[in-house]
């Protein structure tokens, strides 16, 4: 059975985060209900709590997060280097909303704050393949809840997925790193429930479009395929490449 760690990044302490199910424990939901069987290990890393060697898993898996990269957190800058040394083993590795953007920041990207709110269903075209997303799908909707967004890519990533407002909204390396700025892990009670908690901070007429946004069902349980056939993709020490046009 494969050892995949989850790195919990999520910052909120409030009431409504505790009335819900941790990210990791959604990302472990989204993952068997998509047939995987893993032996997940949870750090909340936000405390300071990071495996020795994350290198050992199989693969490791970013959560999101209200936390910006330039909080000044030093949980942040330990993600970071995490993250590189991650890499530099060739230890496959999901990053989902917050982690999608501290992945992209460990390895020489760019992330930025925008003036304006991503929040609820998220629209995007698939605009290049691997041969982990399958079934195949043109274009896909997550949800959402960011206000910043990566801007620029690291060297070695591909852009897979993009929509207007989300020029960077799914990427990879190789078979290494795949990635999403949005939350395949999030249902449709939950998204809900966030726009309800978030309507101050969005005002009525963001808040008014999330809720429109939400009306038909996103794409959570295929993302959720395509993570399990990622990580269960056959690797090997050499070069890694699992382009599919």
């Amino acid at each position: 059975m494969k050892k995949i760690a989850i790195y919990l990044t999520n910052t909120d302490r409030s009431n409504f985060a505790a009335r819900h199910e941790s990210d990791a424990v959604k990302v472990v939901q989204r993952l068997e209900g998509a047939g995987g069987r893993y032996d997940f290990s949870i750090f909340d890393v936000t405390e300071g709590h990071f495996p020795n060697d994350p290198t050992l898993f199989d693969a490791v898996i970013l959560t999101g997060s209200p936390a910006y990269l330039d909080d000044g957190d030093g949980w942040i800058d330990r993600l970071c280097d995490h993250i590189r040394q991650m890499v530099a083993a060739r230890t496959p590795l999901i990053g989902l909303c917050f982690g999608h953007q501290a992945i992209m920041a460990a390895l020489g990207g760019v992330v930025e704050r925008k003036e304006f709110w991503i929040f609820g269903g998220a629209d995007f075209a698939v605009i290049d393949r691997r041969s982990w997303m399958q079934p195949r799908a043109d274009h896909l909707k997550l949800y959402a809840a960011n206000k910043a967004q990566v801007t620029a890519l690291p060297k070695g990533f591909d852009l897979l997925g993009a929509s207007p407002d989300c020029p960077f909204a799914m990427t990879a390396m190789g078979d290494q790193v795949f990635t999403t700025q949005f939350h395949p892990e999030m249902d449709e009670g939950f998204i809900a429930a966030l726009i309800d908690e978030y309507e101050g901070d969005l005002g009525p007429d963001t808040a008014k479009a999330a809720r429109a946004s939400i009306a038909t069902s996103a794409d959570g349980g295929l993302f959720g395929q395509w993570m399990r056939q990622f990580i269960d993709l056959p690797r090997n020490s050499g070069a890694r490449d699992s382009r599919n046009a």
